[in-house]
């Protein structure tokens, strides 16, 4: 029960024209619609605080001037330590 089947296959080209396009090249703010310029951002004066609660790991990764005034400051109660 096998039957044989034989298939032509014929070549068929595709015509493919070639040419060049040149797109109009786009600033960034005429591509997003935008000519002006953006404003500066605000530069704040915040100034993290002082850092009085320490963990027991967090000691292990300090370099040794930082650890001994870190230390001292534990042992005078004006940080804290915490486990």
């Amino acid at each position: 029960m096998l039957k044989k089947l034989t298939v032509e296959i014929k070549p068929i080209t595709d015509k493919v024209s070639v040419g060049t396009f040149d797109l109009p090249s786009l600033t960034l703010e005429e591509r997003w619609g935008r000519l002006e310029k953006m404003p500066k951002r605000k530069k704040s004066n915040y100034k993290k605080p002082e850092k009085t609660y320490w963990h027991i790991y967090s000691l292990q990764t300090l370099n040794s001037e930082k650890f001994i005034k870190v230390v001292n400051k534990i042992l005078k109660s004006e940080y804290i330590l915490i486990k």
